[in-house]
């Protein structure tokens, strides 16, 4: 997919992995909905417009609006379509970015934490993808879903069990959307899980001798991770695929099951 004049929406957007992706899109040529609870997704969407304006001879049309989500409301997800359909005129591509990493302390977590960690990182994917993937079925758009999930998918996550589930299930949906790239218009739905990435969030959220287990298997860039969403976005060889991030050195593509016509049955068979 060729991204100039795509119109995107990003979950999550007001910092870190889904503010960098937002820029390398707008630097693209594309239109970007900043979805974020945070309010600072205001000013996120101000400095792309005068960028993309500063680069266009100060065209008045903006690159970039700002929309408050929070991702566990479907409503709030609808109005991030809205807005993409009112603001640019259509919808091209979703990045399911928005995340929490929960208690650390994952046993004294009350049932609270851990539906939060659930609902944000697993319902909400699957409920943005469910309405961006029915939009684009309604106006035949060729349109193009990202998941922004984990390496803790792939391996046990001893002090954040919750977490390592939540993304574990989001590769799971992710790889059994395979499927939809065989269906017209070849909507296709792809996933990046990348090990620890050093964010606003984590900074906040991860005591230090954790952060120190979780720099020791690989660490992470935002500009690395990024990228890598834009590869799922404009490699249309990619459908239902993840790719697996320790590092800018070390990036590879997930090859586990995809969905595939009767895959579940075929899966199975000795």
């Amino acid at each position: 997919m060729h991204v100039q004049g795509k119109v995107a929406v990003i979950t999550g957007a007001a910092q870190g992995i889904g503010r960098r992706v937002a820029e390398m899109l707008v630097d693209k040529g594309a239109f970007v909905v900043i979805g974020d609870v945070k309010p600072a997704g205001a000013q996120v969407a101000s400095e792309l417009n005068k960028a993309a304006s500063d680069r266009s001879s100060g065209s008045s049309s903006p690159a970039a609006v700002f929309q408050p989500c929070d991702v566990r409301q479907s409503s709030d997800l609808s109005a991030l379509i809205a807005t993409a359909l009112s603001t640019f005129g259509r919808l091209d591509i979703l990045v399911n970015n928005a995340g929490v990493s929960g208690s650390f302390l994952w046993a004294d977590a009350d049932d609270t934490e851990v539906s939060r960690a659930i609902d944000v990182n697993l319902k909400a994917p699957i409920e943005g993808t469910r309405q961006a993937v029915r939009h684009f079925l309604q106006h035949g758009v060729a349109g193009c879903v990202v998941n922004v999930a984990s390496m803790a998918a792939f391996a046990p996550l001893e002090f954040g069990p919750a977490y390592a589930a939540s993304k574990a299930g989001l590769v799971a949906f992710n790889a059994s959307c395979a499927t939809l790239a065989l269906r017209e218009p070849g909507i296709r739905v792809n996933a990046v899980a990348p090990t620890f990435v050093d964010t606003d969030l984590t900074s906040q959220g991860v005591p230090e001798d954790i952060r120190a287990i979780l720099q020791g298997a690989g660490e992470s860039t935002v500009d690395t991770v990024a990228l890598q969403v834009l590869r799922c976005i404009e490699d249309e060889q990619l459908a239902g695929d993840t790719i697996r991030i320790r590092s800018e050195e070390c990036i590879t593509l997930h090859d586990g099951p995809k969905a595939r016509p009767f895959g579940f049955v075929t899966a199975f068979k000795i």
